[in-house]
C-alpha cells in the first residue's frame, strides 16, 4: 500500500486536512489537489477561514504563495483585528503587505480600535492614538476603552481636538480617566472654544 506524501516544500498531510476541514473540499481532494491549485480563490470558494489557516500553521508570509497578495484578502478569509494582537501574525502581515495596507484593512470600526489599543500591533504597525480614535467617531464607549488601554504616558498629546470631539467623549468621562485641563491642552489645534465644547471651564 502506497502512502501519499506531500512534496517537502509543500503542505503536509496534516496541514492539508486542517486547511480544508469543514470546507467544500473533502479529505480525498484535500490530499490530492496539487500545490499550485491551492489558491486564494479556491480557499474563498470552498469556505476556508482563518481558523482553518491557523490550524494548518500557515502564516501571512506563506499565504502570499497562495495568492493572498493584500491585507484585504486576509480580511475576506475571516481574519480580524484581534488576530493582529498576536505579534507573530502582525509582524508577518506587516512584512507581507506593509503597515499602510494592514491598517487600511483591519482598522475600520470602533471594535477594531479597541482590539488593537494597547497591543504590540500599535507599535509594529506604528498606529497612533489619533488613528484609533478616528474610527471611534460617535462611539464614546469604545473611545474610552481605547484611551484606557493606551500605553502612552500622554495619549492625547498631538491628537487633533476634532477627532476627540467626534467620538462624543466630554469632560466628565475624561476626568474619570484621569485627564484634566492641562491634559487636553496637549491636543493639537485646541482653542478656548474647543475646551468649552469638551466641557472644561477655564
Amino acid at each position: 500500500m502506497s502512502v501519499r506524501k506531500a512534496p517537502a516544500e509543500g503542505l503536509s498531510v496534516r496541514q492539508r486536512l486542517a486547511l480544508f476541514h469543514g470546507s467544500g473540499i473533502n479529505a480525498e481532494s484535500a490530499l490530492t489537489t496539487s500545490e499550485e491549485d491551492i489558491t486564494f480563490d479556491l480557499m474563498m470558494k470552498s469556505g476556508v477561514k482563518a481558523l482553518n489557516i491557523q490550524a494548518a500553521g500557515i502564516r501571512p508570509m506563506q499565504l502570499k504563495k497562495y495568492g493572498v497578495t493584500q491585507a484585504a484578502h486576509m480580511r475576506r478569509l475571516d481574519y480580524d483585528a484581534l488576530h493582529l494582537v498576536d505579534p507573530i501574525i502582525c509582524n508577518e502581515a506587516n512584512a507581507a503587505f506593509g503597515a499602510a495596507d494592514v491598517i487600511a484593512s483591519f482598522l475600520n470600526s470602533p471594535q477594531d480600535a479597541v482590539a488593537l489599543a494597547g497591543s504590540e500591533a500599535t507599535t509594529i504597525l506604528n498606529v497612533s492614538t489619533e488613528q484609533l480614535l478616528e474610527v471611534c467617531a460617535g462611539a464614546p464607549t469604545e473611545a474610552i476603552a481605547v484611551l484606557k488601554q493606551s500605553n502612552d504616558e500622554m495619549p492625547l498629546r498631538g491628537v487633533e481636538v476634532k477627532v476627540l470631539l467626534d467620538t462624543g467623549i466630554r469632560a466628565p468621562q475624561l476626568k474619570q480617566l484621569g485627564y484634566n485641563l492641562a491634559s487636553v491642552r496637549e491636543m493639537s489645534g485646541i482653542t478656548t472654544v474647543d475646551i468649552g465644547k469638551l466641557g472644561f471651564t477655564l
